[in-house]
């Protein structure tokens, strides 16, 4: 059977029940448990493995991994969901918890701050401290992945702007080359015109034939010489203006190659040993931190019982009131191996141990910092050792052309003399031929002649033209690149405005449940509890962001003035770090990825207002699993499922 419920405005389909089995997790040795859709209620004393349920329940969710029971090798969590079963297994080694399995979710970031709403969560941490909520409800944003991809439509963005720019200065010189085009063509026209009139009158001259033969053998052959000439010093040109372009190129690459830090690949090795060994000891620091945590907080929880569920030793006393009163004196029996010690004693070796984990955490900052820099490093010697290649190529690139042109040049300037001194020849051989002289054929070829060459140079001339339209024509049409710098500029706005919107919508769910949750729960020394939002986005980058918490009360006169978090009390921190949770749980889409919420240590709200928020909370929540003490629970377990302590065994 399947059913809805409703979160953030969105309907989301659940299995109305789930599986939950759990084996040598925190205090509990083997149990089973079925949950229903909807709130379930966790009720007992501290100290009955309530708290090591939801924290099982946390792991396998893909929170933060629970704790191994200290006198087992190993332990699992089992959840079974839509036909589907998710684990996380414990394995105790010599190195340390192995941790394995497949859990519901991948991404940590959503479930440890928005779905395991326990005492140690990070959004009832940060209220309780007056910590920037920022941080917390923007957890699973990838903000550098946004940042990057914004830098990289702006690299689009320009150059799409660029190739526009061309694209518009080509195509103002198409009337120019147009024009110079049909001049060219009917200059041709009128050479062509010419040169048949030319050829007209010389046929009409009455020389001798075989003079006529060799006058017009002769000029044909020193056309010809003064074609290849010209030619061949119209290939001289090009390749001297090619040389011209290159000669300077060298040392553009040369002094661009200076500029760039030399790195070698041992150096990028270097930085990629020295990050997989310190990426290796941050895990192991993590894993440190976390065994360090659940021993402190598993310590604690024994004091606290030892505490509340009065003398946990057998000393004799001759008064009884004192034995109610825990002290350091106090005798306490560990459970597991029946061993006792001095409550004094334990609390000092707790805080030694909260020290260790302080300075372990304060560690791991440290190297999180260096591998920041490590990765940074490695990214410029990568880009260094690439950029140095490329130029390393391209000049012998351009050195190699540089050597071939020079060779075609000193080819072409043997040619153009070779050239010059057979025309020399002709022009003398022509010159002695008097009967040519003595008429006006001669004068006619070579008329012909200096109009052929003149046709020639117009034909190149034309052909550059023609050549230079057609490039121009066919660049990218400029109303498509119009559109792509559109789309680009559209993106743009998107990705710029995501973090924005985001941070905004946060703001804005929490400042709304905020104001629901005071008015449902009726703390009347406060009238509004709000998240100010600060910063904005400047110069293409989300400037650093902040969300103040505001607390404004009332006084009994109806004076209404702004209060500190320092002066709010348990039950109100709580309440405003809870709904710091549901706030990001929507915001987030929680609900479509992980459709739970697990609650915890409420004992500071009484139990009319806990019974008020569970009802609240359920309304966005398709599985809300809460612990809760018995006089708290006890005029709301009618309505909602209970699982009593004594069934996690």
């Amino acid at each position: 059977m399947m059913s809805t419920t409703s979160a953030g405005n969105e309907e989301a389909t659940v299995t109305d029940r789930t599986r939950i089995e759990v084996r040598n997790i925190g205090g509990i040795e083997d149990c089973s448990l079925t949950i229903r859709k909807g709130e379930t209620l966790l009720t007992g004393r501290n100290a009955t493995n309530r708290t090591s349920l939801l924290q099982a329940i946390n792991g396998v969710l893909g929170g933060t991994a629970a704790t191994l029971k200290s006198d087992t090798a190993e332990g699992e969590v089992v959840l079974k969901l839509d036909d589907t079963t998710y684990s996380r297994r414990f394995e105790r080694t010599d190195t340390g918890i192995e941790v394995g399995g497949d859990p519901y979710e991948t991404d940590s970031d959503l479930v440890d701050p928005f779905v395991s709403l326990l005492e140690n969560n990070p959004a009832r941490l940060a209220v309780e401290r007056g910590d920037d909520l920022r941080d917390i409800i923007m957890r699973p944003v990838d903000t550098e992945a946004i940042e990057r991809r914004i830098r990289t439509l702006q690299t689009e963005r320009e150059e799409i702007s660029d190739e526009l720019e061309t694209v518009e200065e080509e195509s103002k010189r198409l009337p120019t080359l147009e024009e110079r085009r049909q001049t060219l063509e009917t200059e041709l026209e009128s050479i062509d015109d010419r040169i048949d009139a030319a050829r007209e009158a010389a046929a009409e001259f009455e020389a001798n034939a075989e003079m006529a033969e060799e006058a017009e053998e002769l000029v044909d052959r020193l056309d010809d010489r003064r074609q290849d000439v010209s030619e061949v010093g119209d290939e001289l040109e090009l390749v001297e203006a090619e040389l011209d372009a290159l000669r300077d190129r060298p040392a553009e690459l040369r002094a661009e190659q200076e500029e760039v830090p030399e790195h070698t690949q041992a150096d990028l090795e270097r930085v990629q040993d020295e990050l997989r060994t310190l990426r290796a000891q941050k895990r192991e620091l993590e894993n440190t931190i976390a065994d360090l945590s659940s021993i402190v907080d598993f310590n604690e929880t024994v004091l606290a019982d030892s505490g509340s569920d009065g003398p946990a030793s057998t000393t004799d006393t001759a008064d009884p009131v004192a034995e109610l009163a825990p002290s350091d004196e106090q005798e306490i029996t560990c459970w597991t191996c029946g061993s006792t010690a001095k409550r004094g004693t334990i609390e000092d070796q707790l805080d030694n141990l909260r020290g260790v984990v302080s300075e372990k955490q304060a560690e791991l900052g440290d190297l999180t910092d260096r591998i920041d820099e490590l990765t940074a490093e490695e990214e410029s010697i990568r880009e260094a050792i690439d950029t140095r290649e490329r130029l390393t190529r391209e000049l012998d690139d351009v050195e190699a052309k540089l050597e071939s042109k020079r060779t075609r040049r000193e080819t072409l300037e043997e040619r153009i003399s070779e050239l010059r001194e057979t025309i020399t020849e002709l022009e003398r051989e022509v010159a002695i031929t008097e009967d040519l002289r003595n008429n006006d054929l001669l004068e006619t070829y070579e008329e012909i002649s200096e109009l052929q060459y003149e046709r020639g140079q117009k034909q190149e001339q034309l052909e550059t033209v023609t050549d230079e339209i057609e490039e121009i024509e066919s660049l990218p049409d400029k109303s498509r690149l119009r559109d792509q710098l559109d789309e680009i500029r559209q993106e743009l706005r998107q990705e710029r405005g995501r973090v924005d919107e985001l941070e905004s919508r946060s703001v804005s769910q929490f400042n709304e449940h905020m104001a629901d949750v005071l008015e449902l729960l009726d703390y009347r020394n406060i009238s509004r509890v709000w998240i100010e939002r600060k910063g904005e986005r400047r110069n293409d980058r989300n400037e650093s962001s902040s969300f103040d918490l505001h607390i404004v009360r009332k006084s009994e006169s109806g004076t209404v003035y702004e209060d500190s978090v320092d002066n709010l009390s348990e039950s109100e921190r709580e309440v405003i770090g809870l709904v710091v949770g549901l706030a990001g749980y929507l915001v987030h889409e929680v609900y479509e990825e992980v459709p739970f919420m697990l609650l915890d240590s409420l004992e500071a709200i009484d139990s009319e207002r806990i019974a008020e928020l569970i009802e609240y909370f359920a309304d966005y929540v398709p599985y809300l699993v809460v612990a809760l003490l018995p006089e708290d629970a006890s005029g709301i377990t009618d309505e909602y499922q209970e699982i009593p302590a004594t069934e996690l065994n």
